[in-house]
């Protein structure tokens, strides 16, 4: 069905994926023809019966199956052709390795919390909302949430730096860089503009924790340097 239905540089989409059949698939057509389809597997996560084979063997639910499936099938792949690689005639092209990198996201709630003060304890509620962040959430959490609400791939290579000490999430070669940390000073804009300046991506938007900043003022200078250094106007964006 791939080979017929799909061309070198698709997105193919399983909506029930099972044991990712599809996602091996892909990467099996791929390797044959040097080709850069990419998969998209949808899995509701049903548990697996104690006492069935997928159980015994410490799988939880079908997920964890598909993704040891992807990781197998991929590894050997890979194997297969650096083998037949290593045994090429004179004059022979070495065949391409694909991709068989992938992500595993799971669909939930929002990492930042929702204003919903508590008008009987309003002193709890303050002291509550000083971190935005939902308890048990990661940074690299909230980093793909805010790709996603900006219209970001999810496949958009992620690179972070630290600079003046802070977690910069650079994604797209620059295209959007992130910096979730606390105290941030100036010094973390002058890394970023010089980031920028590196890089040279055709757009570029910064996001920051709102209450993240050193202070008021760091925050007003901040926002100047990145201006000075080509950020628009409305590319400075708290979280």
């Amino acid at each position: 069905m791939i080979e017929i239905a799909t061309n070198e540089a698709d997105y193919i989409l399983d909506f029930f994926s099972g044991s990712a059949t599809t996602a091996h698939a892909s990467m099996l057509k791929n390797a044959e023809d040097g080709t850069d389809r990419k998969f998209v597997m949808i899995q509701f996560p049903e548990p697996c019966d104690a006492k069935s084979i997928a159980g015994k063997a410490g799988f939880n639910n079908i997920c964890e199956i598909g993704k040891e499936r992807i990781r197998r099938a991929g590894e050997k792949i890979k194997a297969e052709i650096e083998e037949q690689n290593a045994q090429l005639k004179i004059g022979e092209e070495p065949k391409k390795v694909p991709d068989i990198g992938f992500k595993v996201f799971k669909l939930d709630t929002s990492n930042l919390k929702r204003w919903q003060p508590d008008y009987d304890d309003l002193e709890t509620t303050l002291f509550d909302s000083i971190s935005n962040y939902v308890d048990g959430r990661s940074e690299l959490d909230v980093v793909y949430e805010i790709m996603l609400k900006m219209g970001m791939e999810l496949t958009w290579p992620l690179e972070t730096h630290t600079i003046a000490g802070k977690n910069v999430d650079d994604i797209g070669m620059g295209a959007l860089m992130i910096c979730l940390d606390d105290h941030i000073t100036t010094e973390v804009a002058e890394g970023m503009a010089a980031l920028y300046k590196e890089l040279a991506p055709e757009t570029w938007r910064v996001v920051f924790k709102d209450n993240g900043f050193e202070n008021d003022s760091a925050k007003v200078n901040i926002k100047e340097i990145l201006k000075r250094a080509g950020l628009e106007e409305d590319a400075f964006t708290t979280v």
